[in-house]
């Protein structure tokens, strides 16, 4: 007994322990459900079966007769492994059979699928370059090199296939919910397409290059993909909204696996890096220099293992412990703040029919960096195309905007935002003074470093070049010459140079006390901040701090009599209580009429 005590206390006496069977390149690998064992798979021509956390090799599954590129292990009673190899076959193996018959030689699959040469009779096989399943039906979902994406029936044998056109694809995903498919183009896409029939629904664009690998949060509600020019990037789902750009790796990302409580990210890349990173902050949280091209990386599902892949064999496995980082807890009450919020996509009211003479101009600017090489990741505003988004979808539901009364930009340049505002002056004047309009922004404001007046800033237009840029006074006056009988002027936005991420975007690096914006016609102004406050994020919840409350107020009071200014004070009032509680910062957000109309206008409802 004392024997055993002391071999369970000296398993990680290291901080990691290498698991070192096989000879080649450690392409994939997959845990059981309940993390007791760790199935590998090599460039070797074998795949192999480890007990957890020991790292003791307890089987090897052979008959493969190419390289194994990817795993899938089934939830089923029979521990049912699938393998998919270069030579365009897929294998199953049963960690059953193990299980009942322990033995020293290698275990024979119990079945093997040409599948490739099903696919395509002539010419050379496909090789498979990852391999997912159905949730639910006996589906299993493969990607070839070339860029052919295939669903095979294990039990009826029917096959649908679909051809990317940019003839390479490397990874695929496939959600618990089964209602989308993911796969990482060569192109440097995403492509999502319908399970059933491999149809394309849409694509997301943000990568240079390839798409090796793709992970899932816990919550289902983001994507995180690894592309080959090095970046880490997080969508939205299900709407497919680029959240942020991690940037570390000095060469291609190749994995990306999320921890199962969704509080970090892990990274792998052909440089060898092994990066964790703190979610939703993005924050880096350390760095392992493991020496070798990484391949792939996993959480173990009861989030206390850590087990990376690459070059020469390399097997690693940590105890998260062990890497400095907490594993998985429960949120104390004391916590609460810092648990994710409830999310404002789901049960959204309908308040109201379609209102014909509501308009909408909603801006999400978050994306500065690929427009001005000069910027830095820092420099970009955090969630902000999220809120747009966000946004949009309330105008449509709470506030009764149609569809189509609504022009929507996501990273807009100087020459989008006025093609696009002269187009809703034109629709404005047809509305002949019926028309009421939303007009909401997230993005960068800039102050004007001599006059102090602020200004919205374009993704393609420097704050050193604000000729070219939006003044606030000019936009409230081009909105209230529409002949609208009512414009809401809705700015998640701070004027005095400060942005999210507390990078200063003033021409001279400093935060400067805005200039009151000058307000003519039915115009009324609702800012995010107070003179010369900061536009902070609220990380748990993916969002600006001022537009979560000012959405939750929607979700809450929309569909109630209650008066704007009520509406208004209690966002105020949550967002400063945030606003101190998260960052120590205050921020207040304000409002202001124009002379032209009167007080009253606030105590009514939207």
């Amino acid at each position: 007994m004392r024997y055993l005590c002391l071999l369970g206390c000296m398993v990680f006496a290291q901080p990691y322990k290498d698991l070192e069977e096989h000879a080649g390149a450690v392409y994939a690998f997959a845990f059981s459900e309940d993390s007791r064992y760790l199935v590998s798979a090599s460039s070797d021509r074998t795949v192999r079966l480890w007990s957890i956390p020991h790292g003791m090799a307890l089987a090897r599954f052979g008959g493969a007769l190419a390289s194994v590129n990817s795993l899938v292990l089934l939830p089923d009673t029979q521990g049912t492994l699938w393998g998919a190899a270069s030579d365009g076959k897929l294998y199953q193996w049963s960690l059953r059979e193990h299980r009942e018959r322990p033995s020293t030689f290698a275990l024979k699959p119990q079945r093997v699928e040409p599948l490739a040469k099903k696919v395509r009779r002539t010419g050379p096989p496909e090789p498979w370059e990852a391999i997912g399943h159905h949730p639910t039906q006996p589906l299993l979902y493969l990607v070839g090199r070339s860029g052919l994406i295939v669903a095979w029936d294990t039990q009826e044998g029917w096959l649908l296939t679909y051809q990317d056109t940019a003839r390479l694809a490397y990874s695929l995903l496939v959600p618990p919910h089964g209602k989308a498919l993911y796969v990482g183009s060569g192109s440097g896409s995403i492509l999502v397409l319908d399970p059933k029939e491999l149809s394309l629904r849409r694509i997301l664009r943000g990568h240079t290059k390839g798409v090796r690998g793709l992970a899932l949060s816990p919550d289902q509600r983001i994507l995180a993909s690894a592309g080959l020019d090095g970046k880490i990037m997080l969508w939205s789902l299900p709407e497919g909204l680029r959240l942020q750009t991690l940037e570390k790796h000095t060469d291609g990302v190749r994995a990306v696996a999320f921890s199962p409580d969704g509080r970090f990210l892990a990274s792998a890349g052909k440089d060898g890096l092994l990066c964790l990173w703190a979610l939703p902050t993005g924050r880096l949280e350390k760095v392992l220099t493991l020496g070798v091209p990484l391949w792939t990386v996993a959480f173990s599902p009861n989030g206390q293992y850590l087990v990376v892949g690459g070059e020469g064999g390399l097997l690693r496995l940590w105890r998260i412990d062990q890497l400095g980082i907490r594993p998985i807890q429960i949120i104390a009450e004391t916590d609460s703040l810092y648990a994710p919020p409830t999310d404002l996509q789901d049960n959204i009211p309908q308040c109201r029919s379609s209102q014909i003479n509501r308009y909408a101009f909603i801006v999400g600017n978050e994306d500065y960096r690929s427009y001005q090489p000069t910027f830095t990741p820092t420099m970009n505003v955090p969630y902000a195309g999220r809120d747009a988004y966000a946004f949009k979808v309330y105008a449509e539901q709470v506030l009764g905007i149609p569809p189509r009364n609504i022009v929507f930009l996501q990273n807009a340049t100087a020459a989008q935002l006025r093609r696009e505002l002269e187009k809703l002056r034109i629709l404005l004047e047809v509305a002949r003074g019926r028309a009421e309009v939303f007009f909401y922004y997230a993005g960068h404001g800039v102050p004007h470093p001599q006059t102090q007046e602020g200004y919205i800033l374009p993704v393609d237009v420097a704050p050193t070049a604000l000729q070219e840029a939006l003044r606030l006074t000019d936009l409230a006056k081009q909105l209230s010459e529409t002949g609208a009988a009512r414009v809401w002027m809705i700015l998640d936005a701070c004027f005095s140079g400060g942005a999210r991420e507390e990078s200063p975007l003033a021409a001279r690096g400093i935060r400067l006390r805005p200039k009151p914006v000058l307000l003519t016609g039915p115009v009324i102004l609702i800012a995010a901040t107070s003179a010369d406050e900061e536009a902070l994020p609220y990380h748990q919840a993916q969002h600006g701090l001022f537009t979560y409350f000012l959405l939750r107020a929607l979700k809450t009071h929309g569909c109630a009599p209650v008066s704007v200014e009520a509406l208004l004070e209690e966002v105020a009032n949550e967002t400063v209580r945030y606003s101190l509680l998260l960052h120590n910062k205050p921020q207040r957000p304000t409002w202001m009429i124009s002379p032209a109309l009167s007080e009253e206008i606030l105590r009514q409802p939207w």
